[in-house]
């Protein structure tokens, strides 16, 4: 089937994750363990998840003149992301986020180096926007720069534009843009930051239906997800799964709710059928799961509402 395009800007980045031998960490000196890297940022994981799921899909990021930006590159080129618009910039270090966990899984420490993306241009944005489809949807992350955010508001025209937080401390970035966001995802503790209240997840999705955002989704985690449109706060319940690794989950949830919108269902409908793609993408160790296709997400869905006929 034709699915709308979706143009994606914001984050890539190179994620390692290590891990001591020894159960418990040893401090100012080496420890034997090991390593693991894999491609990361919001923005590129959730195009990637769009083009497994057959979405005509660009990224607009900044990689380093290295080896890992060479990778990035190729990588999510042969993932089915256009990649023309992420170029290398000279002199930078490609984006990434070191974590360190001890033997018994606790992290020690994170270390996020993103000082790249604040150099991604105002003026490129917009000019890949203006040159995108109109019927197209958009979608940033706050690993831009605010200027960089603020050229995505003004230049999103009649498009839809989704938008996640990443953090609770580039929550903020969105702020001064909250009211070109169509769609927004984000997760109880950045909806607590953005409210400025540590109330509970019930509360803060009937707050954010009367905002300046039109329609999001606060997550939960394995309660799933509290969906607001219209004024109203719908509860979308997640898929029974057995997860190996949760870390894409949250990428998996925004990549197919738009994979669905740019196929033409309605929000709610595009949100529960996108948990489908959560649950299938927590079951494997890859962030962004290499097998995923829209196929096995209708069919996911489709064990869980037997009595629901499918379309893909």
């Amino acid at each position: 089937m034709a699915y709308r395009p979706v143009l994606c800007a914001g984050g890539c980045v190179i994620d390692r994750v290590g891990e001591t031998a020894d159960a418990k960490e040893r401090l100012y000196t080496s420890n034997i363990g090991t390593m693991r890297t894999s491609l990361g940022g919001v923005a590129r994981n959730v195009a990637e998840n769009l083009a497994r799921l057959g979405v005509d899909v660009g990224l607009v990021s900044l990689v380093g003149d290295d080896l890992e930006g060479r990778r990035i590159v190729e990588e999510s080129r042969r993932a089915g992301i256009d990649m023309s618009a992420v170029t290398p910039a000279a002199g930078a270090t490609t984006a990434s986020y070191t974590a360190i966990f001890s033997g018994e899984g606790e992290l020690v420490i994170g270390l996020a180096d993103m000082a790249i993306f604040d150099r991604i241009a105002p003026e490129t944005i917009a000019a890949r926007m203006a040159a995108f489809p109109s019927e197209g949807y958009l979608f940033a992350d706050a690993n831009l720069p605010p200027a960089a955010l603020q050229a995505v508001a003004e230049a999103k025209g009649p498009r839809a534009l989704a938008c996640v937080p990443v953090s609770v401390q580039k929550l903020a970035r969105l702020v001064p843009i909250l009211a070109a966001i169509d769609i927004l995802f984000l997760n109880l503790y950045e909806a607590r930051a953005l409210l400025g209240c540590e109330d509970e997840a019930e509360n803060l999705a009937a707050r954010l239906a009367t905002g300046p955002v039109p329609r999001g989704l606060l997550t939960l985690g394995p309660r799933g997800a509290l969906a607001w449109q219209k004024g109203k706060v719908t509860p979308i319940a997640a898929l029974t799964s057995r997860p190996t690794n949760v870390n894409g989950a949250g990428d998996a949830l925004a990549g197919a709710t738009l994979a669905r919108l740019a196929a033409g269902d309605e929000f709610l409908m595009a949100a529960r059928r996108a948990m489908a793609a959560a649950a299938l993408t927590v079951e494997s160790p890859q962030t962004v799961r290499s097998d995923l296709t829209m196929q096995a997400v209708l069919a996911r869905y489709a064990l869980s509402h037997p009595t629901e006929t499918i379309a893909s």
